[in-house]
């Protein structure tokens, strides 16, 4: 791990006094996006990362007709905006075409990528500039060496030449970090790079308990989620940069906590069925179940499925609403975060 710069000095010991003041503020900087459809186009990936949740051995890719037809039928209920998210997406068989086809029909995109093959469809960016919204790059330091130890040899110097290429072009990217033991002292360094670099925003998430976060190690404690809350509210406000936080770290509210639980997002996996949270397809663990298939696209139009959807979630909030009226059952800090849900999947059969 690298030794803390000068700047992430002088932020360690600003925040020793801002954390002696620090107020709750449930909803600062919370990474949130307008109504959307959220695609999990694949589970195919070409890193191994040492935090990842996905199964590796899990290489689905979603039918490309399913993602047409949820296009075509979404538009009646005034979606507007889609998520393209993996696995790497941009692995993904039918990636230009799926753009194509939202494009057209007047929907504007984001991506989530490790960037090692942006240089491919570079181009492509650049002609559909105009209905992207943002570029996702997931980076796990500022130094090389560090973050190809947690990602992939040669990671680091790609998303450089992909964050160039992006300012060049004026391309909007944003930069997603996973806050771990391994780089929690390094938050400073991380923020001010993003900066640099021309990202829009820095978005942060932390990791939850899977084989792969359990054995190196990298999931954060509750008191240190509770702490790196606080911590980038600080930091953004220090250097004057856009740092937003994930529901893995804190969500907004105690009745309708995320864009998944008050359907704001509406996930499809890569077996073309609607489920609740698009964090939980295919997640790899050995004390918790997948996410269950809430109603599949195969046999049910998207109207159908958003009433199945609609009515999980109701039971969802409702067995929420019950254990917030007995919270003792559960710490105050796992109850406002996705640690809430992994906890409840565990005991759904």
């Amino acid at each position: 791990m690298p030794k803390p710069s000068l700047g992430q000095s002088i932020f360690k010991k600003s925040l020793e006094k801002f954390l002696k003041t620090a107020k709750e503020d449930r909803g600062f900087n919370e990474i949130s996006f307008p109504q959307r459809l959220v695609f999990i186009v694949t589970n195919r990936c070409n890193f191994t990362c040492k935090h990842c949740l996905r199964d590796s051995n899990n290489t689905n890719d979603l039918p490309f007709e399913i993602a047409q037809k949820v296009l075509q039928e979404a538009k009646k209920f005034n979606f507007k905006t889609i998520g393209i998210s993996g696995g790497e997406p941009l692995l993904y068989p039918h990636f230009r075409e799926l753009v194509n086809a939202a494009t057209k029909l007047n929907y504007t995109f984001t991506v989530i990528t490790n960037g090692f093959v942006f240089s491919d469809f570079a181009d492509f960016f650049v002609e559909k500039k105009d209905n992207l919204k943002s570029l996702g790059f997931s980076l796990e330091s500022s130094h090389e060496e560090d973050n190809d130890f947690m990602r992939k040899d040669g990671s680091f110097k790609k998303l450089n030449d992909d964050f160039s290429f992006c300012k060049r072009h004026k391309i909007p990217f944003n930069i997603l970090t996973v806050i771990t033991p391994r780089n929690y002292g390094e938050l400073f360094d991380i923020a001010l790079f993003a900066k640099k670099k021309g990202a829009q925003l820095l978005q942060v998430a932390t990791t939850l308990p899977c084989p792969r976060s359990e054995e190196n190690s990298l999931t954060l404690s509750a008191e240190l989620r509770q702490e790196l809350f606080l911590s980038l509210k600080a930091l953004s406000q220090m250097i004057k940069f856009p740092v937003f936080f994930s529901g893995a770290i804190r969500v907004n509210s105690n009745i309708q906590p995320c864009d998944s639980l008050s359907m704001k997002d509406i996930t499809i996996d890569t077996n073309g069925n609607l489920i609740q949270c698009c964090d939980f397809a295919n997640y790899q663990s050995v004390s918790s179940n997948t996410m269950p298939a809430i109603a599949s696209l195969k046999d049910s139009s998207f109207a159908e499925g958003l009433k199945k959807i609609s009515e999980a979630i109701h039971r969802f909030n409702c067995m929420r609403i019950d254990d917030y009226e007995s919270k003792d059952k559960i710490s105050d800090i796992d109850f406002n975060s996705c640690f809430y849900c992994f906890n409840k999947l565990k005991r759904i059969p």
